[in-house]
């Protein structure tokens, strides 16, 4: 319970808190530095990059923890809105390693933190590292409050109906773009992905819950983990069990024994999408600045368009990857990777969870196929470090289980 909580004494003294009246530092650019009387090597910046839609105009934020007795309205703990727009505050006297437990709250526990579906939040824990102090985070919901109506966070737009001319059809793509894009000239590196109602918003997901990109990057970002990316995701249609699989060997339930059109589907992003990104987007638009990635069927298809335009993407991700329609199947995916001559620089992640479940194929099933991608994925060229397989403990087939290990899977894909 909260209560019990917030009430349970500290193990030692309160940490003090650093004074909040001066600028904070743009954890961004490093424009703003901290005053001179503050020691930089114990002070660790809590930024908050979105709270709920919903938050009343003019609410005030504040962090309560061991660092204060766990008060609700500190004012020293109020967080203040720094150079880049977001909510910070700094923490100041810290020890490296020294363990911090805090919540977030408009003033008082009736207004605390809650998960999005209204649950209690447990507390959060950041353990301070004079390398990387700044920690970012996101509040879903205040406890007093209705869910927020959108859970998007930073610059996520949509492009309505984009004319996908491979399938005779339209399709919504969501583009999310990064921290000062608006009011920068910098250029982008762009990840395209699928599913793209499920990556940014769990109020548009089938699901009702989101793989949380939008929230890994900008924390990422704040961080100074990650340089900004773009993301472009594009929506599935009805017809998915088709347009996301591209050997008709093995068609899917939802297909019958109508072709696969996984192919088109890659045809319209390389022809068609990625031309106009490139083009009303201030991308990277090379190879080696753009990547692909998907989970299940949209992890299989991920493989399929960077062993099919390696020219085009240079980094795959397929979390979850489902390489099979059905028990009757034979995985086509390795005989065709194998099949292929890798000669530029390519990097490619796989990963499955320990409790997966795909209709009838099972987590063995799953692995087994994964595996053998990762074979194949040697013989076409991807040796040592350009590739790496990962079998997640205890993980499910969701995207709940997508979002909890995509920031270091991002992370990975586009380390130096």
């Amino acid at each position: 319970m909260l209560v019990a909580a917030c009430a349970t004494a500290p193990t030692a003294a309160p940490t003090e808190l650093a004074d909040a009246s001066p600028p904070l530092v743009d954890a961004i650019t490093g424009t703003e530095v901290f005053p001179a009387d503050v020691p930089l090597g114990d002070v660790m910046t809590v930024v908050v990059f979105r709270v709920p839609d919903n938050t009343p105009p003019g609410a005030e934020v504040f962090l309560a923890g061991t660092v204060n007795g766990w008060a609700s309205a500190d004012p020293r703990a109020r967080l203040e809105r720094n150079a880049v727009g977001a909510l910070a505050v700094r923490l100041g006297g810290l020890a490296p390693g020294q363990r911090v437990e805090f919540k977030f709250t408009r003033g008082s526990w009736a207004t605390v933190e809650r998960a999005d579906r209204g649950g209690d939040v447990s507390n959060r824990v950041a353990v301070f590292d004079p390398v990387h102090p700044v920690v970012a985070l996101f509040v879903e919901r205040w406890a007093d409050l209705p869910a927020p109506a959108s859970t998007r966070s930073g610059d996520v737009r949509m492009l309505r109906d984009v004319v996908v001319p491979q399938l005779g059809s339209t399709r919504n793509v969501w583009v999310y773009l990064p921290p000062g894009y608006a009011s920068a000239s910098e250029r982008y590196p762009v990840t395209y992905m699928f599913d793209g109602q499920n990556l940014f918003d769990a109020r548009a997901s089938a699901f009702g819950s989101e793989w949380q990109i939008d929230e890994a990057l900008e924390a990422m970002h704040y961080e100074g983990r990650l340089p900004g990316i773009i993301v472009v995701g594009v929506e599935n249609s009805a017809a998915r069990g088709c347009e996301y699989n591209v050997f008709a060997s093995d068609p899917h339930p939802a297909c019958g024994d109508r072709s696969a059109l996984g192919d088109r589907t890659v045809g319209f992003l390389v022809e068609t999408l990625k031309p106009r990104i490139d083009r009303d987007f201030r991308t990277r638009p090379g190879r080696a600045d753009t990547a692909v990635a998907g989970s299940s069927m949209g992890g299989s298809m991920a493989v399929r368009a960077g062993f099919s335009h390696p020219d085009i993407f240079s980094r795959v991700a397929a979390l979850s990857p489902s390489y099979q329609n059905t028990l009757a199947a034979t995985p086509a995916m390795p005989a065709y990777v194998r099949a292929q001559r890798l000669t530029l620089p390519f990097r490619l992640h796989q990963d499955v969870g320990t409790a997966e479940h795909i209709r009838e194929l099972g987590p063995d099933v799953i692995t087994r196929n994964m595996l053998a991608v990762r074979d194949a994925a040697r013989t076409a060229g991807l040796v040592g470090e350009s590739q790496r397989t990962l079998l997640v403990e205890g993980a499910t087939h969701d995207e709940r289980a997508w979002s909890a290990r995509v920031r270091e899977v991002l992370g990975w894909l586009w380390s130096p």
